[in-house]
């Protein structure tokens, strides 16, 4: 078999819906079985086989996709612009990603941490975001948007110390739903991505793009960023951050609509600026950061908001660096979130006040800190390398000012990854003090993060042709600026109403 095509195939057509069942349907049913009391000991066990399940239909998924360049797949009823069940490039290379972080996080968190509610929250909360990406249809997504961050707010304010940071995301999230749920309606009633749109459509666009800014923790809706990491178990913080979904809601709601189709809207170019600006700024509070997990949601803030700015882009090279930094950055700063919160487990909260001298008794944990932070930064070799010289040139053809606030993002990242590093794992240590020895199943897990960095790093080829697809099919137009001719979907293509 070298590829399904759902183009023409009914039983492609048949296999495609059936992976995307079960990216959502395999967590969802662990999260029964869990609820009603099976693997009372261990719930980490149905988690993880339920979460791999989804990761190889997603990867199964992606395989499809590239192994036979077609059209999206589109499934079910049709609203806006979107169906139901969408599956295109975007789908197809952020899934697998998705499905990986929140294998990664079962396998790593500690077991005080991963009871029966916990882990039942833990897979809900996956099961939606694994439908939001894949859903193109705007009231679907309202709806992904509502579930997405219900868990995150009852695992916040159960967390000892929590409710004040509770209050601070439940006020964010319900005002950036709101904005969500408004500015969908008003687009649904008067479509910006159609000819002869009036005022009605732009300004829902605006409040979907308000709404964006405050889910992606954007200048000035960015204070319950921090407070999360600093706040809540750092499973749910990982969980909530690193799919990026009000990312993945501006490519499917605002790229393309408001020029009717012709590029991106005056909402995303302003979406941008502030993104390119939260980067930077994001990146110099890394420095001041007085604890580790400070630190990791500082950065995480900062490279969230470089997925952002690199989507406003009219050229397929930055839509496409802004795709493959959303990869590396989920993965790198997941993989950095498990070994902090590993280290945490063991040894207690970390302060980066003084050296805390933790290389001695955690050797293994050491050196994937510093890997995953290398290859948050931009190390030859790794993912984030492709992605910044993607994200940079398509910048500096077109803006210099955001070339020139990426290069300081980076470089801003860089001091304050090292910085840390030395304050947790440098200084003074008791050569006569307990060894923090790795567990397998953490080995496994961060090395299974940190494989994909280095393999797409020394052989972005595939990825990069992959998203080159994706960023052309979005913005319609080819790397040379010429429209694209996407191959033709016969009628039987799209079940549902057109």
């Amino acid at each position: 078999m070298s590829g399904f095509d759902p183009a023409g195939i009914e039983a492609g057509r048949g296999l495609v819906l059936g992976l995307v069942a079960t990216t959502v349907a395999a967590p969802l049913a662990a999260a029964g079985v869990i609820a009603a009391g099976g693997f009372p000991r261990s719930p980490r066990t149905p988690a993880a086989a339920s979460l791999g399940v989804a990761l190889g239909a997603a990867a199964l998924l992606a395989w499809g996709w590239n192994a036979a360049p077609a059209p999206p797949f589109e499934f079910g009823a049709r609203l806006g612009g979107g169906s139901l069940v969408h599956v295109d490039g975007i789908t197809g290379t952020l899934l697998p990603m998705v499905a990986l972080i929140q294998v990664a996080i079962v396998l790593v968190a500690p077991k005080r941490f991963l009871d029966r509610a916990a882990a039942v929250r833990l897979l809900i909360g996956a099961a939606a975001t694994f439908a939001l990406f894949s859903t193109a249809h705007p009231l679907a997504l309202v709806g992904l948007w509502i579930v997405t961050a219900s868990p995150t707010w009852v695992s916040v304010r159960g967390t000892p110390g929590g409710r004040p940071a509770a209050r601070v995301f439940a006020t964010v999230m319900l005002l950036a739903l709101a904005c969500m749920a408004a500015g969908t309606l008003l687009m649904l009633a008067d479509p910006p991505w159609e000819s002869g749109c009036g005022n009605m459509g732009n300004a829902g666009g605006w409040l979907v793009a308000v709404a964006v800014l405050m889910r992606k923790g954007i200048v000035p809706f960015h204070s319950w960023y921090p407070a999360l990491f600093s706040n809540a178990p750092l499973s749910t913080a990982l969980a909530a951050t690193m799919p990026q979904v009000a990312a993945y809601t501006a490519v499917r709601l605002l790229m393309g609509h408001a020029d009717h189709g012709a590029g991106v809207g005056a909402e995303l170019v302003v979406l941008s600026q502030l993104a390119l600006l939260t980067a930077a700024y994001g990146a110099a509070l890394a420095l001041v950061q007085r604890d580790l997990r400070g630190l990791i949601g500082t950065l995480a803030m900062s490279q969230s908001a470089m997925v952002l700015a690199g989507l406003a882009g009219r050229l397929p090279m930055e839509i496409n660096g802004a795709l493959c930094v959303w990869i590396s950055s989920g993965l790198a700063l997941t993989g950095i979130g498990l070994v902090a919160w590993a280290l945490e487990s063991r040894a207690g909260p970390l302060s980066l006040a003084t050296p805390q001298g933790r290389f001695h008794d955690a050797p293994d944990l050491a050196a994937f800190f510093l890997l995953f932070g290398l290859a948050t930064i931009g190390l030859p070799g790794t993912l984030s390398f492709v992605a910044d010289d993607l994200i940079v040139s398509g910048s500096l053809d077109e803006q210099l000012h955001a070339g020139l606030l990426v290069i300081a993002s980076t470089v801003l990242s860089g001091i304050a990854v090292v910085r840390g590093w030395f304050f947790i794992f440098g200084g003074p240590t008791a050569v006569d003090g307990p060894r923090h020895t790795i567990l397998p199943r953490e080995r496994f897990a961060l090395t299974a993060l940190l494989v994909p960095l280095f393999a797409f790093g020394l052989w972005p080829g595939p990825l990069v042709a992959s998203l080159e697809r994706a960023a052309e099919q979005l913005l319609g137009v080819t790397a040379d600026g010429e429209p694209v001719v996407a191959p033709a979907a016969p009628p039987e293509a799209t079940i549902g109403p057109p």
